[in-house]
């Protein structure tokens, strides 16, 4: 790590984390610069980053040996299957795996949301619950299934906690990174229309937008409880001038 002004202790807690995960002894009174923190801890990054400077032979007594099997059996005990409040805990596969998003991704997502009134709970916090809604999306799973994963007491607080952050997602995501309003239609020419969908579709027009709509497999509910599927085939539609 570069050093630089300001330094900031590592934490014990941080030093036995590191022995742990990497087995790599971190002397009390060790510092880095706070870019590598968050909080007065470490980030990922930075623990990622920690290599061994020597090989060297260290003597621990009973009491330090006994200290660091109580503080590993606390990190264990307090551990979590799927815990997206602390960022080290998980690694990139995972985020994506669960979430459809890599965890860059999804600490920008939360950036979005951060600021909103949806409050933290004894059982959630806001990072929890949009993980929740994200892992229902991709994954299926049933509330009480997402409950055991998450160790959620019941299902009826995974809904609440579902909900919540589809409330919040609403009002502080969808409206400015989905759907038509986020976007003009000169951005759809400049930036999303190809020349040669210009030449399929607007007939070499460099002023017309062109919107791709694939509706596969539609379900309409209509009259009476019946139901029916629409196919739709893959078709062009041209937004109008404005």
């Amino acid at each position: 790590m570069t050093v630089g002004a300001g330094l900031q202790t590592v934490s014990s807690e941080d030093r036995y984390w590191i022995l742990l995960k990497k087995n790599i002894f971190v002397p009390e009174g060790s510092r880095c610069c706070p870019e590598h923190t968050a909080n007065r801890r470490l980030t990922s990054d930075a623990i990622d980053r920690i290599a061994p400077s020597s090989v060297q032979y260290k003597e621990f007594d009973s009491n330090d040996v006994q200290l660091m099997i109580n503080t590993w059996q606390m990190f264990f005990q307090q551990q979590k299957r799927f815990d997206f409040d602390d960022d080290r805990s998980m690694a990139d596969d995972e985020y994506k795996c669960l979430t459809s998003l890599s965890k860059e991704q999804f600490n920008d997502l939360i950036d979005h949301v951060s600021s909103s009134d949806m409050r933290h709970s004894s059982n959630r916090s806001v990072r929890t619950a949009v993980a929740i809604l994200l892992c229902k999306l991709r994954l299926g799973l049933s509330n009480r299934l997402l409950g055991i994963l998450f160790q959620i007491p019941n299902k009826r607080t995974v809904a609440r906690s579902i909900e919540s952050a589809r409330k919040v997602l609403m009002d502080r995501f969808v409206p400015y990174n989905v759907g038509f309003n986020h976007v003009s239609r000169n951005e759809i020419i400049r930036q999303h229309t190809s020349s040669l969908a210009q030449k399929l579709f607007a007939d070499d027009q460099p002023d017309s937008a062109i919107l791709v709509v694939d509706g596969t497999y539609l379900y309409i509910q209509v009259k009476r409880n019946r139901s029916c599927f629409i196919f739709l085939l893959f078709f062009q539609l041209e937004i109008a001038k404005q």
